[in-house]
């Protein structure tokens, strides 16, 4: 039996990442500040572990053997929070001390997941054509982390991965993310304000999702960052104009009633990538996923 330890467990990604690997036959630990939300997952291959990040230098104490480190947790991922250097630099600390407690505890690999939003920090390292937002502190964050975490997997000798996760949306999810904000406003009938919406973006179904993060896990090549989502991408005019048609047909969209702040550019990496390396790659419906995350 393979056995995935999974931080962020309660979190949208996270517990939905537990579930699938449970149906998967894993042994799983499950570590998250408050285990509550996991008892309807409740079963022998599950272990719930209560731990903040200050607990994290423990959980070698807990767990005797584990195949894999996945790790989800991360305090302020929208908001003032995501806005908050203290905030941020102290998930950096914490997912390195995971990294570290991955290397204690046996495991083959840690799989980090890292955020789309990183890509605006790199065109601006890369051109200086972009001033990062504020809300850049949260992607800058993360890819510190990420460069730390390769640095000190290279050191202990355990494979590393990372997965920059696309929009993703599914039941479950109740942040106040762009995707949950557009649906809501089109289940209420109203019509959100919108950016021109001319560049390419992408909407990841959850169970999309959870399959090319288990797949990163097991096929993933050592120490390559891979994107988390479709091979194709349309532009988010398209995206969101086939979303609108599927919950809310009778609403007239208007786009460009509000500044494009940044345009994430694809360039830097290959969509392509995780599917040449794993086999796998997105293939849920998108007028079922939008159905189903609007239900």
């Amino acid at each position: 039996m393979y056995t995935a330890i999974v931080t962020g467990a309660t979190g949208f990604i996270g517990k939905a990442f537990i579930e699938y690997l449970l149906e998967k036959d894993y042994q799983v630990y499950g570590i998250s500040r408050n285990t509550e939300n996991l008892k309807k997952l409740y079963q022998s291959n599950l272990i719930c572990i209560e731990a903040d990040f200050s607990a994290y230098e423990t959980l070698n104490q807990k767990i005797d053997h584990a195949d894999i480190f996945y790790h989800f947790a991360w305090e302020g991922v929208y908001g003032d929070k995501a806005k908050d250097p203290k905030i941020q630099l102290k998930n950096t600390e914490a997912t390195c001390e995971a990294l570290l407690q991955a290397v204690k505890i046996g495991c083959n690999k840690f799989v980090f997941a890292g955020t789309i939003a990183e890509l605006e920090i790199l065109e601006y390292l890369d051109r200086k054509k972009v001033v990062p937002r504020k809300n850049c502190i949260y992607a800058a964050a993360k890819l510190n982390t990420e460069i730390m975490c390769k640095i000190l997997a290279k050191s202990y000798g355990i494979a590393f991965n990372t997965g920059l996760l696309a929009n993703t949306i599914g039941p479950g999810d109740t942040s106040h993310r762009s995707t949950n904000t557009i649906l809501s406003k089109f289940l209420k009938g109203e019509v959100p304000q919108l950016v021109k919406g001319e560049g390419l973006n992408d909407w990841l179904y959850i169970k999309d999702a959870v399959r090319l993060l288990e797949a990163i896990g097991q096929e993933g090549k050592n120490m390559k960052t891979y994107y988390i989502g479709h091979t194709e991408l349309w532009p988010l005019k398209k995206i969101i104009t086939r979303a609108k048609d599927i919950v809310a047909p009778e609403l007239d969209l208007k786009f460009g009633t509000m500044p494009d702040q940044f345009l994430t550019n694809y360039s830097y990496l290959s969509t392509y990538e995780l599917y040449e390396d794993t086999g796998c790659k997105a293939e849920y419906d998108f007028d079922k996923s939008v159905q189903e995350t609007a239900e």
